[in-house]
């Protein structure tokens, strides 16, 4: 695949303002003309209404997404793609995440429509690019060669992908491994890059899980709230809590279960929806985790969300005793931090109960910020003491 420009991209005058102020995403309203035989995924120039040079892109062209900016310089793009993945990867490694981690966060490393998960010795890849999707094999070799891993896998199965209809797909791009140990604070995790959720484990939420495992006590009793394979509820059984933990997925519940003898530990779990279990769960609890899915994966889902948020933290609350603590969380990026302080008011209104917060949380240091693309800021959290 090509990284010579096969055209250019016109922007008009407030996206190009945009670009200035280092917007990566140039939305299809302020494209104004595509010049040349530009395909879907092509490199562009990217200019103003005047012709003034603005950046090199890629022409998207899908959803709202016109062009996917790479650089703001004439410069070779093959080297920029190995300089950013080597460049994210330094700082990775500065910042002592054991052998699993983010290598590349989207808008905040520089390359927008592109994820980059590492788990041990096998690596996922997940674009929302179709500039990307038409140089995997590209970046597949750079990853080998920058990172050696065993396996590269690719996990092209986002909802994203498909409300823009791009092709579906997962599979291995490189070995054929698929599986993990992960080892994160004092627990160990396997971690299933084809089959599990996004690219296998949520890792934006390790601080969080270690922090869990730090302030239970032996013998808290302990309500893990969508526990996927036991990120929480391995920490804290751990520290000698005793852990229910809920989750809906057959998979997420058998796969808790093998985690739970990896780490030769005793957790009571649940397959049911959680609103089902909290109906008929009547039990006090020392500390709740409340850690769903994004509830509202668009703007026209946001309202809906909002009352399933406020309804199923409410009910944890109930189940939380007096003084108690409970984590309760968000990665919807459409749920701001505000909004999910106003749901946490409105959620203690309806429990009856009073709460301090003991402290905000959000994603692990290896999933940077860029103030320019706040979704890259998505995980939002609070740390509560129910009163």
């Amino acid at each position: 695949m090509s990284w010579s420009p096969t055209g250019e991209a016109i922007i008009a005058n407030k996206g190009a303002e945009r670009i200035k102020k280092g917007q990566l995403n140039i939305y299809l309203k302020w494209l104004k003309e595509i010049r040349g035989p530009v395909a879907q995924g092509d490199l562009v120039v990217v200019r103003d209404n005047k012709g003034e040079f603005l950046a090199l892109g890629f022409y998207e062209g899908i959803g709202a997404i016109a062009v996917r900016i790479l650089s703001r310089d004439m410069e070779n793009l093959p080297n920029l793609l190995r300089n950013r993945l080597e460049a994210s990867l330094k700082l990775r490694d500065k910042l002592k995440l054991d052998n699993f981690f983010r290598w590349i966060h989207s808008e905040a490393d520089g390359l927008p429509g592109l994820i980059v998960d590492v788990y041990d010795d096998v690596v996922v890849i997940s674009s929302t690019s179709i500039g990307f999707d038409k140089r995997l094999k590209e970046i597949a070799s750079l990853i080998r060669d920058v990172y050696r891993p065993s396996s590269i896998v690719l996990r092209n199965d986002t909802r994203t992908r498909k409300e823009v209809n791009l092709l579906q797909e997962r599979g291995l791009l490189l070995g054929d491994k698929i599986s993990s140990i992960i080892r994160e604070g004092g627990a160990l995790f396997k971690v299933d890059a084809l089959e599990g959720q996004k690219t296998g484990f949520f890792i934006d939420q390790r601080l969080n899980r270690i922090e869990i495992g730090d302030l239970v006590s032996p013998k808290n009793r302990v309500l893990d709230l969508f526990s996927y394979t036991g990120g929480f509820s391995i920490h804290a059984a751990l520290s000698g809590a005793q852990v229910i933990a809920v989750d809906e997925s057959k998979y997420a519940i058998r796969r808790l279960k093998e985690n739970s003898r990896l780490n030769s530990v005793r957790i009571m779990p649940f397959q049911s929806r959680v609103k089902e279990f909290l109906e008929k769960d009547t039990s006090i609890y020392d500390m709740v985790i409340v850690d769903p899915p994004a509830l509202a994966q668009s703007r026209n889902m946001i309202y809906r969300a909002t009352k399933t948020y406020i309804a199923v933290n409410a009910a944890a609350m109930e189940r939380v005793a007096n003084g108690g603590l409970m984590f309760t969380s968000s990665c919807s990026q459409f749920i701001s931090k505000e909004a999910l302080l106003r749901i946490i008011g409105k959620a203690a209104n309806l429990a009856n109960k009073y709460f301090k917060i003991l402290g905000e949380r959000g994603a692990s240091p290896d999933h940077p910020t860029d103030p320019n693309h706040p979704w890259t800021s998505y995980l939002k959290g609070f740390l509560l003491q129910l009163l």
